[in-house]
């Protein structure tokens, strides 16, 4: 027997009245993100803007009191820039040792806490003290350690033979790297902590089931641990060399880019640029290039991190 659509009268307008239920929220819900929006094209897409605007002028405030459109002039200066691309080297040396020496020292860190004791809570709590501090205070705190004639470190290291009569911050064969160890002691708990926190969510089973094969705590070690924790030791890495690329606070409290010029970095080099010497429109340049840098690196960094995950989970299949 043949069913009436005109029995279901209803359904259209039901059918309609809840399209319209639908619309009206997600119209409430664009409402309710806007204000967040607006505040974060203002405070981030702007000044972007405006920076890439500024890179293609002239603005020199000793010559020019306003921006004069000039092109690409500014990229041409950088491309002969020697200052520039030493500090650039300079910057990678820097970001590159930071990052490893954070991942490496928060490694057996994170394998201590892992252990419960009763004290785990407390000591998780004080390795947050050096993340937490001001990068200001950091920066003066091992300027007075590290001080050749007041620091208790340099006296430590003195007494071992490894510092001499003068501060490793005042040799330029030295500088540099001791700046990389008060980064990487700053970034260290931060990088721990992410381990930690991956490393409680592995699965005890997964110990036992290797410990019933025979595996040793080395092995475990390198068969579960390190490869389950494969993404957050590549995002974490990423997240803190972001963070070590654009320092700049440390290094100048503490050397100001010496000594001869030997901890340098790109960002110590923009900020001379813009406020000592008011090139404003070169110091801009080198901020868009710095940004490119950084944006092309991690796309290449996270896509071989894609590649590398396709491949194993190919390879265990």
């Amino acid at each position: 027997m043949a069913v009436s659509a005109s029995k279901f009268p209803a359904a259209t307008p039901r059918r309609s009245r809840a399209t319209a239920a639908i619309d009206r929220r997600q119209r409430m819900g664009y409402a309710l993100i806007a204000p967040a929006l607006i505040i974060v094209v203002a405070v981030s897409l702007y000044p972007l803007a405006y920076q890439l605007w500024l890179s293609l002028t002239d603005w020199y405030l000793l010559k020019n009191p306003e921006p004069v459109f000039s092109g690409l002039n500014g990229y041409r200066r950088l491309l002969g820039d020697d200052v520039f691309w030493r500090s650039l080297g300079r910057t990678s040396v820097w970001t590159v040792g930071t990052v490893v020496l954070e991942y490496v020292l928060a490694m057996p860190i994170a394998l201590l806490l892992n252990r419960r004791s009763a004290v785990t809570g407390f000591l998780t709590g004080i390795l947050l003290l050096p993340w937490v501090t001001p990068s200001i205070v950091v920066a003066y705190t091992w300027r007075w350690l590290l001080d050749s004639q007041y620091g208790t470190i340099h006296f430590l290291l003195e007494h071992v033979g490894i510092a001499g009569d003068r501060s490793l911050l005042a040799d330029p064969r030295t500088a540099l790297w001791t700046l990389i160890a008060v980064s990487a002691w700053k970034g260290i708990p931060f990088m721990a902590l992410a381990l930690l926190a991956n490393m409680k969510a592995i699965s005890q089973e997964l110990y036992e089931a290797a410990a019933i094969d025979g595996a040793g705590p080395i092995q475990r070690f390198r068969d579960v641990t390190l490869p389950l924790l494969r993404r957050v030791s590549v995002v974490m890495s990423l997240v803190l060399g972001i963070f070590a690329f654009y320092s700049f606070d440390i290094v100048w409290v503490i050397t100001k880019g010496g000594p001869s010029d030997s901890t340098l970095l790109v960002g110590v080099y923009l900020f001379r640029l813009f406020f000592e010497r008011l090139e404003l429109s070169y110091a801009a340049t080198i901020g868009v290039v710095m940004l490119a840098l950084l944006i092309v690196f991690s796309l290449v960094y996270l896509r071989l991190l894609n590649r590398g995950e396709d491949r194993g989970s190919a390879g265990g299949e």
